[in-house]
């Protein structure tokens, strides 16, 4: 089992990697937002359609920008970002189907993005998993007579 030290070295690479995806995203949702469209997500590129693709783009860089700040200057909360990234798909998921919103085009990258997600949400879950083992190991107890002995 990884210590929790390694878990959050591990939860820092994991959160680099879907930084830069993020980044990958972001360009193509705004810069290659036509091709992104009806070769990625399989939809019609109409206006509409590529404002609203576009605007996602925004977001992507937005958070590949976040996620790499946490980096650089908070490292002790990737893996707690890792875990909030699966939890907001979740609550867009469930805002959609409380929408009754059902998607009618192929959209490829959702394969790529269930992957996305698991491995945010494996990675963060063994660091905490590691965590509660480090909290968890049992301290050396110093019989009173012993420490007595150990003190003189």
């Amino acid at each position: 089992m990884l210590t929790k030290e390694r878990a959050l070295h591990l939860s820092v690479i994991v959160l680099f990697l879907a930084a830069t995806m993020d980044m990958v995203r972001g360009y193509m949702h705004t810069f290659q937002v036509k091709y992104a469209a009806t070769h990625l997500a399989g939809i019609e590129p109409i206006s509409d359609s590529l404002v609203l693709m576009s605007s996602f783009g925004i977001s992507n860089f937005l958070t590949g920008f976040m996620y790499y700040l946490v980096i650089w200057k908070a490292r002790h909360l990737a893996p707690y970002i890792l875990l909030l990234i699966p939890i907001s798909y979740v609550l867009g998921g469930l805002g959609m189907r409380y929408q009754n919103i059902q998607m009618e085009s192929p959209f490829v990258g959702q394969y790529m993005m269930a992957k996305y997600l698991a491995i945010c949400l494996i990675t963060s879950l063994i660091y905490f998993v590691a965590q509660k083992k480090k909290s968890e190991k049992p301290q050396k107890q110093v019989i009173p007579e012993v420490k007595e002995l150990l003190i003189e």
